[in-house]
Protein backbone atom coordinates (compact mmCIF):
# COMPACT_ATOMS: atom_id res chain seq x y z
CA UNK A 1 0.00 0.00 0.00
CA UNK A 2 3.02 2.48 1.11
CA UNK A 3 4.27 1.96 -2.61
CA UNK A 4 1.20 3.12 -4.14
CA UNK A 5 2.78 6.57 -4.72
CA UNK A 6 5.96 5.24 -6.21
CA UNK A 7 3.90 3.02 -8.89
CA UNK A 8 3.86 4.78 -12.57
CA UNK A 9 0.99 4.42 -15.19
CA UNK A 10 1.40 4.31 -18.39
CA UNK A 11 -0.27 6.68 -20.28
CA UNK A 12 1.09 6.15 -23.89
CA UNK A 13 -2.36 5.30 -24.92
CA UNK A 14 -3.96 8.53 -24.46
CA UNK A 15 -1.25 10.05 -26.98
CA UNK A 16 -2.39 8.11 -29.87
CA UNK A 17 -4.91 10.85 -31.80
CA UNK A 18 -7.09 8.01 -32.99
CA UNK A 19 -7.79 6.61 -29.90
CA UNK A 20 -8.31 10.21 -28.27
CA UNK A 21 -10.74 10.59 -30.83
CA UNK A 22 -12.69 7.39 -29.18
CA UNK A 23 -11.72 8.35 -25.59
CA UNK A 24 -13.29 12.22 -26.26
CA UNK A 25 -16.98 10.92 -27.53
CA UNK A 26 -16.92 8.18 -24.81
CA UNK A 27 -16.49 11.01 -22.20
CA UNK A 28 -19.24 12.98 -23.52
CA UNK A 29 -21.65 10.17 -23.89
CA UNK A 30 -20.68 8.80 -20.18
CA UNK A 31 -21.29 12.63 -18.61
CA UNK A 32 -24.34 12.47 -20.94
CA UNK A 33 -25.82 9.62 -19.11
CA UNK A 34 -25.77 10.98 -16.00
CA UNK A 35 -29.25 12.45 -16.85
CA UNK A 36 -28.68 16.04 -15.01
CA UNK A 37 -30.53 17.95 -17.61
CA UNK A 38 -34.59 17.07 -18.81
CA UNK A 39 -34.26 18.96 -22.32
CA UNK A 40 -32.21 16.20 -23.48
CA UNK A 41 -33.65 13.51 -26.00
CA UNK A 42 -32.35 9.95 -25.24
CA UNK A 43 -29.54 8.56 -27.25
CA UNK A 44 -30.58 6.47 -30.36
CA UNK A 45 -29.43 3.04 -31.38
CA UNK A 46 -28.57 4.44 -34.86
CA UNK A 47 -26.28 7.01 -33.15
CA UNK A 48 -24.70 4.77 -30.49
CA UNK A 49 -23.50 2.41 -33.49
CA UNK A 50 -22.00 5.21 -35.90
CA UNK A 51 -20.19 5.93 -32.44
CA UNK A 52 -19.57 1.97 -32.21
CA UNK A 53 -18.06 1.67 -35.71
CA UNK A 54 -16.14 4.69 -36.13
CA UNK A 55 -14.61 3.73 -32.61
CA UNK A 56 -13.50 0.30 -33.96
CA UNK A 57 -12.26 1.88 -37.47
CA UNK A 58 -9.80 4.81 -35.50
CA UNK A 59 -9.06 1.97 -32.89
CA UNK A 60 -7.25 -0.21 -35.93
CA UNK A 61 -6.24 3.02 -37.18
CA UNK A 62 -4.62 3.65 -34.06
CA UNK A 63 -3.08 0.46 -33.76
CA UNK A 64 -1.53 0.79 -37.00
CA UNK A 65 -0.01 4.46 -36.11
CA UNK A 66 1.43 2.64 -32.57
CA UNK A 67 3.39 0.45 -35.10
CA UNK A 68 4.73 3.48 -36.77
CA UNK A 69 7.38 5.97 -35.72
CA UNK A 70 6.02 9.47 -36.87
CA UNK A 71 7.14 11.23 -33.62
CA UNK A 72 10.26 11.42 -31.50
CA UNK A 73 11.18 13.77 -29.09
CA UNK A 74 13.63 16.47 -30.82
CA UNK A 75 15.90 18.26 -28.06
CA UNK A 76 16.44 21.64 -30.02
CA UNK A 77 19.46 23.94 -29.00
CA UNK A 78 18.05 26.97 -30.18
CA UNK A 79 19.41 30.53 -28.90
CA UNK A 80 17.14 31.81 -25.65
CA UNK A 81 16.98 35.33 -27.65
CA UNK A 82 14.38 33.78 -30.58
CA UNK A 83 12.02 32.71 -27.58
CA UNK A 84 12.23 36.31 -26.08
CA UNK A 85 11.78 38.32 -28.97
CA UNK A 86 8.78 36.47 -30.14
CA UNK A 87 7.21 36.75 -26.56
CA UNK A 88 7.79 40.26 -27.27
CA UNK A 89 6.28 40.20 -30.48
CA UNK A 90 2.80 38.13 -28.96
CA UNK A 91 2.54 40.70 -26.18
CA UNK A 92 2.93 44.08 -28.62
CA UNK A 93 0.24 41.95 -30.61
CA UNK A 94 -1.67 42.02 -27.29
CA UNK A 95 -1.69 45.58 -26.25
CA UNK A 96 -2.22 46.57 -29.86
CA UNK A 97 -5.62 44.30 -29.32
CA UNK A 98 -6.73 46.71 -26.33
CA UNK A 99 -5.70 50.06 -27.89
CA UNK A 100 -7.50 49.25 -30.77
CA UNK A 101 -10.41 48.38 -29.11
CA UNK A 102 -10.23 51.06 -26.42
CA UNK A 103 -11.54 48.25 -23.48
CA UNK A 104 -10.26 45.03 -21.22
CA UNK A 105 -12.94 43.06 -21.51
CA UNK A 106 -12.69 41.66 -17.60
CA UNK A 107 -13.15 45.46 -17.02
CA UNK A 108 -15.95 46.38 -19.10
CA UNK A 109 -19.26 44.29 -18.88
CA UNK A 110 -20.79 46.96 -21.10
CA UNK A 111 -19.02 45.58 -24.34
CA UNK A 112 -19.55 41.68 -25.60
CA UNK A 113 -16.80 40.00 -25.00
CA UNK A 114 -17.06 38.07 -27.96
CA UNK A 115 -16.97 41.16 -30.24
CA UNK A 116 -13.25 42.05 -28.40
CA UNK A 117 -10.50 41.71 -31.01
CA UNK A 118 -8.75 44.47 -33.84
CA UNK A 119 -9.16 42.21 -36.99
CA UNK A 120 -6.36 40.48 -38.27
CA UNK A 121 -4.36 41.17 -35.22
CA UNK A 122 -6.94 39.59 -33.08
CA UNK A 123 -6.19 36.24 -34.69
CA UNK A 124 -2.43 36.22 -35.61
CA UNK A 125 -2.42 36.98 -31.39
CA UNK A 126 -4.95 34.56 -30.21
CA UNK A 127 -3.12 31.53 -32.52
CA UNK A 128 0.40 32.33 -31.39
CA UNK A 129 -0.18 33.08 -27.75
CA UNK A 130 -1.76 29.30 -27.91
CA UNK A 131 1.27 27.75 -30.70
CA UNK A 132 4.28 29.59 -27.91
CA UNK A 133 2.45 28.44 -24.95
CA UNK A 134 3.22 25.46 -26.02
CA UNK A 135 6.63 25.68 -27.13
CA UNK A 136 7.69 28.21 -24.49
CA UNK A 137 6.95 24.93 -21.94
CA UNK A 138 8.78 22.36 -24.19
CA UNK A 139 11.07 24.93 -23.65
CA UNK A 140 11.39 24.80 -20.31
CA UNK A 141 11.10 21.22 -19.78
CA UNK A 142 14.23 21.28 -21.86
CA UNK A 143 16.15 23.69 -20.69
CA UNK A 144 14.63 23.91 -17.28
CA UNK A 145 14.81 28.32 -17.84
CA UNK A 146 12.27 29.04 -15.57
CA UNK A 147 11.50 32.43 -17.42
CA UNK A 148 9.95 30.12 -20.30
CA UNK A 149 7.49 28.98 -17.88
CA UNK A 150 7.12 32.74 -16.58
CA UNK A 151 5.84 33.35 -20.36
CA UNK A 152 3.29 30.97 -20.48
CA UNK A 153 1.93 32.18 -16.96
CA UNK A 154 1.51 35.75 -18.42
CA UNK A 155 0.02 34.89 -21.89
CA UNK A 156 -2.23 32.78 -19.65
CA UNK A 157 -3.35 35.86 -17.11
CA UNK A 158 -3.99 37.94 -20.18
CA UNK A 159 -6.00 35.72 -22.18
CA UNK A 160 -8.35 35.31 -18.61
CA UNK A 161 -8.35 39.09 -18.83
CA UNK A 162 -9.87 39.38 -21.91
CA UNK A 163 -12.19 36.38 -21.37
CA UNK A 164 -10.55 33.81 -23.72
CA UNK A 165 -11.69 30.81 -22.23
CA UNK A 166 -11.18 28.74 -25.25
CA UNK A 167 -7.61 29.75 -25.59
CA UNK A 168 -6.99 29.04 -22.16
CA UNK A 169 -8.58 25.52 -22.19
CA UNK A 170 -6.13 24.84 -25.70
CA UNK A 171 -2.92 26.03 -24.14
CA UNK A 172 -3.91 23.78 -20.99
CA UNK A 173 -4.88 21.00 -22.35
CA UNK A 174 -1.93 21.40 -24.76
CA UNK A 175 0.84 21.33 -22.41
CA UNK A 176 -0.54 18.72 -20.47
CA UNK A 177 -0.46 16.58 -23.65
CA UNK A 178 3.21 17.54 -24.21
CA UNK A 179 4.35 16.75 -20.19
CA UNK A 180 2.94 13.04 -20.69
CA UNK A 181 4.93 12.76 -24.30
CA UNK A 182 7.50 13.60 -22.07
CA UNK A 183 6.91 11.61 -18.94
CA UNK A 184 4.99 8.87 -20.29
CA UNK A 185 4.78 7.30 -17.49
CA UNK A 186 2.54 9.26 -15.03
CA UNK A 187 2.88 8.78 -10.43
CA UNK A 188 0.06 6.84 -9.28
CA UNK A 189 0.33 10.43 -6.97
CA UNK A 190 0.21 12.38 -9.81
CA UNK A 191 -3.09 10.74 -11.56
CA UNK A 192 -4.87 10.37 -7.60
CA UNK A 193 -4.55 14.00 -6.96
CA UNK A 194 -5.84 15.21 -10.58
CA UNK A 195 -8.89 13.09 -10.06
CA UNK A 196 -9.28 14.63 -6.68
CA UNK A 197 -8.71 17.98 -8.59
CA UNK A 198 -11.71 17.58 -11.11
CA UNK A 199 -14.59 18.87 -9.24
CA UNK A 200 -12.54 21.80 -8.22
CA UNK A 201 -11.87 22.55 -11.86
CA UNK A 202 -15.31 21.73 -13.04
CA UNK A 203 -16.51 24.32 -10.25
CA UNK A 204 -13.90 26.83 -11.90
CA UNK A 205 -14.99 26.21 -14.92
CA UNK A 206 -18.51 26.71 -14.61
CA UNK A 207 -17.91 29.72 -12.41
CA UNK A 208 -15.57 31.64 -14.73
CA UNK A 209 -18.27 30.96 -17.73
CA UNK A 210 -20.88 32.69 -15.76
CA UNK A 211 -18.40 35.41 -14.85
CA UNK A 212 -18.27 36.17 -18.33
CA UNK A 213 -21.54 35.63 -19.84
CA UNK A 214 -23.22 37.54 -16.20
CA UNK A 215 -25.50 34.46 -15.86
CA UNK A 216 -27.23 33.78 -12.46
CA UNK A 217 -27.90 30.74 -10.76
CA UNK A 218 -32.25 31.00 -11.59
CA UNK A 219 -31.47 31.30 -15.13
CA UNK A 220 -28.70 28.43 -15.45
CA UNK A 221 -30.60 26.12 -13.32
CA UNK A 222 -34.65 26.99 -15.28
CA UNK A 223 -33.71 27.65 -18.12
CA UNK A 224 -31.12 25.67 -19.50
CA UNK A 225 -33.39 22.83 -18.19
CA UNK A 226 -31.97 21.01 -14.83
CA UNK A 227 -33.70 18.08 -14.34
CA UNK A 228 -35.21 17.65 -10.99
CA UNK A 229 -32.35 15.01 -9.95
CA UNK A 230 -30.04 17.61 -10.04
CA UNK A 231 -31.83 19.98 -8.45
CA UNK A 232 -32.39 17.61 -5.04
CA UNK A 233 -28.79 16.62 -5.44
CA UNK A 234 -27.99 20.12 -3.64
CA UNK A 235 -24.63 20.08 -6.38
CA UNK A 236 -23.49 23.81 -7.29
CA UNK A 237 -24.79 24.47 -10.55
CA UNK A 238 -21.30 25.58 -11.86
CA UNK A 239 -20.81 21.66 -11.74
CA UNK A 240 -23.86 21.99 -14.16
CA UNK A 241 -22.29 24.18 -16.24
CA UNK A 242 -19.61 22.63 -16.92
CA UNK A 243 -22.11 19.07 -17.50
CA UNK A 244 -23.75 20.97 -20.61
CA UNK A 245 -20.53 21.94 -22.42
CA UNK A 246 -19.63 18.84 -21.87
CA UNK A 247 -22.39 17.09 -22.92
CA UNK A 248 -25.17 19.64 -24.47
CA UNK A 249 -23.22 19.18 -27.86
CA UNK A 250 -24.37 15.34 -28.17
CA UNK A 251 -27.70 16.26 -27.10
CA UNK A 252 -27.86 19.04 -29.75
CA UNK A 253 -26.77 15.98 -32.91
CA UNK A 254 -28.98 13.65 -31.22
CA UNK A 255 -32.12 16.70 -31.73
CA UNK A 256 -31.11 16.92 -35.05
CA UNK A 257 -31.29 13.09 -35.76
CA UNK A 258 -34.63 13.38 -34.38
CA UNK A 259 -35.76 15.71 -36.03
CA UNK A 260 -33.93 14.84 -39.45
CA UNK A 261 -35.60 13.64 -42.85
CA UNK A 262 -34.41 10.36 -43.87
CA UNK A 263 -31.08 9.31 -44.74
CA UNK A 264 -29.87 11.98 -46.12
CA UNK A 265 -31.57 14.93 -43.95
CA UNK A 266 -31.50 17.64 -46.45
CA UNK A 267 -29.51 16.08 -49.09
CA UNK A 268 -27.96 20.03 -49.36
CA UNK A 269 -23.99 18.99 -50.57
CA UNK A 270 -23.23 22.64 -51.25
CA UNK A 271 -23.68 23.29 -47.77
CA UNK A 272 -22.16 20.49 -46.18
CA UNK A 273 -19.10 21.35 -48.63
CA UNK A 274 -18.89 25.06 -47.21
CA UNK A 275 -20.18 24.83 -43.64
CA UNK A 276 -18.46 21.36 -42.48
CA UNK A 277 -14.76 21.59 -44.58
CA UNK A 278 -14.11 24.67 -46.47
CA UNK A 279 -12.49 27.54 -43.87
CA UNK A 280 -15.41 29.00 -42.23
CA UNK A 281 -13.52 32.28 -42.89
CA UNK A 282 -13.22 31.63 -46.45
CA UNK A 283 -16.71 30.81 -46.17
CA UNK A 284 -17.97 34.14 -44.44
CA UNK A 285 -16.27 35.94 -47.70
CA UNK A 286 -17.99 33.97 -50.52
CA UNK A 287 -21.64 33.98 -48.84
CA UNK A 288 -23.06 36.76 -50.31
CA UNK A 289 -21.73 35.64 -54.12
CA UNK A 290 -22.54 32.41 -53.77
CA UNK A 291 -25.94 32.94 -52.12
CA UNK A 292 -24.97 31.41 -49.59
CA UNK A 293 -26.52 30.75 -45.98
CA UNK A 294 -25.56 29.01 -42.89
CA UNK A 295 -27.65 26.07 -41.95
CA UNK A 296 -29.86 26.78 -38.88
CA UNK A 297 -29.63 23.28 -37.10
CA UNK A 298 -32.19 22.51 -34.50
CA UNK A 299 -30.98 22.91 -31.22
CA UNK A 300 -32.50 21.61 -27.16
CA UNK A 301 -31.58 25.78 -26.32
CA UNK A 302 -30.78 28.79 -28.09
CA UNK A 303 -28.12 29.25 -25.47
CA UNK A 304 -26.58 25.87 -26.38
CA UNK A 305 -25.48 26.04 -29.98
CA UNK A 306 -22.80 23.79 -30.24
CA UNK A 307 -23.60 20.12 -31.45
CA UNK A 308 -19.51 18.62 -32.04
CA UNK A 309 -17.93 18.44 -35.04
CA UNK A 310 -20.88 16.37 -36.33
CA UNK A 311 -23.95 18.20 -36.30
CA UNK A 312 -23.80 20.64 -39.13
CA UNK A 313 -22.79 17.61 -41.53
CA UNK A 314 -25.37 15.34 -40.22
CA UNK A 315 -28.58 18.70 -41.15
CA UNK A 316 -26.93 19.17 -44.51
CA UNK A 317 -26.48 15.54 -45.53
CA UNK A 318 -27.66 13.15 -42.87
CA UNK A 319 -25.68 10.31 -42.50
CA UNK A 320 -23.11 10.03 -45.37
CA UNK A 321 -22.18 13.76 -43.90
CA UNK A 322 -20.97 12.39 -40.63
CA UNK A 323 -19.13 9.37 -42.43
CA UNK A 324 -17.28 11.54 -44.77
CA UNK A 325 -16.43 13.63 -41.63
CA UNK A 326 -15.35 11.04 -40.01
CA UNK A 327 -13.03 10.01 -43.11
CA UNK A 328 -12.03 13.76 -43.46
CA UNK A 329 -10.70 14.07 -39.75
CA UNK A 330 -8.56 10.84 -40.49
CA UNK A 331 -6.95 12.55 -43.36
CA UNK A 332 -6.68 15.97 -41.27
CA UNK A 333 -4.57 13.55 -38.46
CA UNK A 334 -2.60 12.13 -41.36
CA UNK A 335 -1.60 14.86 -43.27
CA UNK A 336 -1.06 16.77 -39.89
CA UNK A 337 1.57 13.76 -38.80
CA UNK A 338 3.11 14.25 -41.82
CA UNK A 339 3.93 17.82 -41.07
CA UNK A 340 5.49 16.32 -37.59
CA UNK A 341 7.56 13.81 -39.15
CA UNK A 342 9.17 16.32 -42.06
CA UNK A 343 9.71 19.97 -39.89
CA UNK A 344 10.56 18.42 -36.64
CA UNK A 345 11.65 21.76 -34.97
CA UNK A 346 8.17 22.35 -33.40
CA UNK A 347 6.62 18.42 -33.54
CA UNK A 348 5.80 18.20 -30.57
CA UNK A 349 3.81 21.74 -29.97
CA UNK A 350 2.10 20.84 -33.04
CA UNK A 351 1.21 17.04 -31.98
CA UNK A 352 0.04 18.26 -28.64
CA UNK A 353 -1.82 21.05 -30.46
CA UNK A 354 -3.30 17.81 -32.83
CA UNK A 355 -4.70 15.98 -29.72
CA UNK A 356 -6.38 18.79 -28.38
CA UNK A 357 -8.06 19.37 -31.32
CA UNK A 358 -9.14 16.07 -31.84
CA UNK A 359 -10.34 16.02 -28.01
CA UNK A 360 -12.19 19.13 -28.58
CA UNK A 361 -14.37 17.97 -31.37
CA UNK A 362 -16.96 16.58 -28.82
CA UNK A 363 -18.06 20.53 -29.14
CA UNK A 364 -17.60 21.60 -32.85
CA UNK A 365 -15.87 21.54 -35.77
CA UNK A 366 -12.17 23.03 -35.33
CA UNK A 367 -11.30 20.88 -38.86
CA UNK A 368 -12.64 23.97 -40.57
CA UNK A 369 -10.80 26.30 -38.42
CA UNK A 370 -8.40 28.74 -39.72
CA UNK A 371 -6.62 29.46 -36.55
CA UNK A 372 -6.25 25.76 -36.11
CA UNK A 373 -5.02 24.94 -39.45
CA UNK A 374 -2.71 27.94 -38.85
CA UNK A 375 -2.10 26.33 -35.96
CA UNK A 376 -1.22 22.86 -37.22
CA UNK A 377 0.27 23.16 -41.27
CA UNK A 378 1.27 26.64 -41.09
CA UNK A 379 2.93 27.71 -38.07
CA UNK A 380 4.96 24.49 -37.65
CA UNK A 381 6.56 25.56 -41.12
CA UNK A 382 7.22 29.00 -41.28
CA UNK A 383 8.81 28.85 -37.76
CA UNK A 384 11.00 25.92 -38.86
CA UNK A 385 12.74 28.04 -41.18
CA UNK A 386 12.40 31.06 -39.24
CA UNK A 387 14.47 29.56 -36.15
CA UNK A 388 16.49 27.10 -38.00
CA UNK A 389 17.48 30.75 -40.15
CA UNK A 390 18.19 32.94 -36.82
CA UNK A 391 20.02 29.88 -35.15
CA UNK A 392 22.07 29.86 -38.19
CA UNK A 393 22.56 33.55 -38.23
CA UNK A 394 23.68 33.25 -34.53
CA UNK A 395 26.11 30.63 -34.66
CA UNK A 396 27.92 32.38 -37.53
CA UNK A 397 28.63 35.70 -35.34
CA UNK A 398 29.17 33.33 -32.41
CA UNK A 399 31.98 32.10 -34.60
CA UNK A 400 33.67 35.28 -35.90
CA UNK A 401 33.71 36.37 -32.43
CA UNK A 402 35.78 33.73 -31.35
CA UNK A 403 38.26 34.14 -34.13
CA UNK A 404 38.51 38.00 -33.68
CA UNK A 405 39.37 37.41 -29.99
CA UNK A 406 42.07 34.76 -31.05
Amino acid sequence: MWKLPERKVNLEFILNPFYLYCLAFSLSIFVYLWGWSSIFPQLSISLILFFSLSFLFFIFAGYIFGKQKFLTLTHHSFSSYINDIIFGLIILLGLTNVIFMGYLPILDRLHNYKEFGMPVVDPVFNTMSIFFSVFFFHSYLENNKKRFLIYVFILLIIQILIFRRSTIVWIICSSSFLFLLYKRKISSIIILVSIVCIPLLSYCFGFYGDLRSSLTKPMIINSLGASDNFKKSKISYNHYMTYLYVSSPLANLQKNIDEGDGFLNNSDIKDFFFYSLVPVSLTIRLEKSLNLNKPVCNLISPELSVGSFYMISFYSLGWPGMIIMLLFLFLFIVFCLFITKKWVTFSITTYSILLTTVSLLIFTNFLNRLDVILMLFIYPVLFHFLYIRCNRVSRFSFHNLLKMKL
